[in-house]
């Protein structure tokens, strides 16, 4: 960590403290040791690892303590009855974390310091029973209560290295010594701190961002990272039952004036590249947003190397919706989306006057000739194509049961147009989606067809993220 000149150890693990790596070691030094290998600290990663490491938490118990970085306590008084005993919720915690990348160490215990204790100072899954704190946490080294160097180096000369030797000494001589903050280490080393956790609220929006040692410049790297994160960030939607219906991706780009000509002279040294993903339904599906996502990048690829990227989802309701007997299926939002998708790539997004290529046509109410406008598919998306007795009749030759009349009432038995044998005519004004809901159905049920068939091809050819 530190600037680039003097870059300093920040924190090590167990394997490199064996070979002599120590925090605030200079790069240079750190170097001379062999096998090491040096990772650059990212606070963005960080940050997006305690979110991640809370989600985890917060499917257990809605009242969660973010305590430090890679730390949270949660409050889990009454949930023996939904997820089981002490061992088996400490193990449902792991778990959990381990589908979102941690190896976590979980201490469940009366009171949240000891459990905190616990849980740093023990490895797997550690259970303290309430009256069993002070010989639990007694062959604890000192060093998990994080007292200050000079508090640490008294105790050091004094001899204390364990919790039990803390929790031994007189408590009137050691405030006589060290004062209130030598007395407070003495009651979290007996376990007898009692106090309330800080709850923390959710996160509104799920951030994953990732920061590259060498900038990417080709799609296909790009996209493995981009699996890498559309996985964690589904995971932890999972984790809260919830799904995403916009993805927003945010390429910061390694411009160099010299070198690529695209970029105007008085451009700035750092650029990005912005795409947003606006589904009609919510999913928690990685790889069909993948495929959403390749499809646009290759549409619209970045100018420039891409050196950190940052994904950020916005949570949604998953969409429970059952269809009838007698309406006709709609197609699957998945498979459709990237069908769309591919024929944006085919004829482009918008033509000449900014109207989109790939939608449903609507009149627009204007004096002016031949003037329209095309509509998303959305709202065919988000529900089953049904009709509606007071919507214009089909067109198409259907079967009676499908116009909401019956045979006999009808008078004949093709359907046809029976709000102009009433004397209605149709509503221009409408878009053609709403007045002809199962010419559209019919319309999506081709393009379902083809999205399965471009699905199956990829399959044969073993591309990993396909959807």
């Amino acid at each position: 960590d530190g600037p680039e000149s003097l870059l300093r150890v920040f924190a090590v693990n167990e394997a490199a403290r064996r070979c002599g790596i120590d925090r605030s070691m200079t790069r240079l030094q750190a170097e001379t040791c062999a096998g090491i290998v040096l990772r650059k600290r990212s606070a963005v990663q960080e940050e997006s690892s305690q979110s991640a490491l809370l989600d985890c938490a917060y499917g257990f118990s809605p009242r969660v303590e973010s305590t430090a970085p890679g730390t949270v306590i949660l409050n889990l008084t009454g949930a023996e009855r939904l997820w089981g005993t002490p061992q088996q919720i400490g193990q449902g915690l792991q778990r959990r974390a381990a589908e979102c990348g941690f190896i976590a160490d979980i201490g469940v215990a009366a009171n949240p310091d000891t459990a905190l204790h616990a849980a740093i100072g023990m490895k797997g899954v550690s259970i303290v029973p309430a009256g069993e704190e002070s010989a639990r946490l007694a062959p604890l080294p000192i060093q998990v209560l994080r007292p200050d160097a000079s508090i640490l180096d008294v105790l050091d000369s004094w001899g204390i290295r364990a919790f039990g030797a803390l929790a031994a000494l007189p408590p009137i001589s050691l405030v006589e010594r060290l004062g209130q903050a030598g007395l407070t280490l003495q009651r979290l080393a007996r376990g007898e701190v009692q106090r309330e956790i800080v709850p923390c609220e959710p996160p509104l929006c799920i951030r994953e961002c990732v920061e590259l040692e060498e900038a990417l410049d080709l799609l296909e790297p790009l996209a493995f990272v981009l699996n890498r994160l559309l996985e964690q960030a589904t995971a932890r939607l999972r984790a809260r039952s919830l799904a995403t219906d916009v993805v927003r991706v945010t390429l910061q780009l390694e411009i160099h004036h010299d070198r690529q000509v695209e970029v105007s002279p008085g451009g700035s040294a750092s650029e990005t590249c912005q795409r947003t993903l606006k589904l009609p339904v919510p999913t928690q599906d990685s790889k069909l947003l993948l495929k959403l996502l390749q499809l646009d990048l290759g549409q619209n690829p970045p100018k420039a190397p891409v050196k950190k990227i940052t994904l950020v989802t916005e949570p949604a309701q998953l969409r429970h919706i059952q269809a009838g007997l007698f309406e006709p299926s709609a197609p699957e939002p998945g498979p459709l989306e990237i069908t769309l998708a591919r024929l944006k790539a085919v004829v482009g997004e918008s033509d000449a006057e900014g109207r989109s290529r790939v939608g449903a046509p609507a009149v627009v109410d204007s004096h002016e000739p031949d003037n329209f406008q095309v509509l998303p598919f959305q709202s065919l998306c988000a529900v089953p194509v049904s009709e509606d007795k007071s919507s214009p009749a089909f067109s198409q030759d259907v079967p009676s049961s499908f116009s909401g009349k019956n045979r006999n009432d009808a008078g004949d038995s093709h359907g046809g147009c029976l709000q102009e044998r009433e004397g209605k005519s149709p509503d221009r004004s409408r878009p053609l989606a709403e007045q002809w809901p199962l010419v559209a159905g019919w319309q999506m049920l081709g393009a379902r067809g083809m999205g399965c068939c471009a699905c199956r091809r990829c399959r044969r050819r073993s591309v990993p993220h396909c959807a």
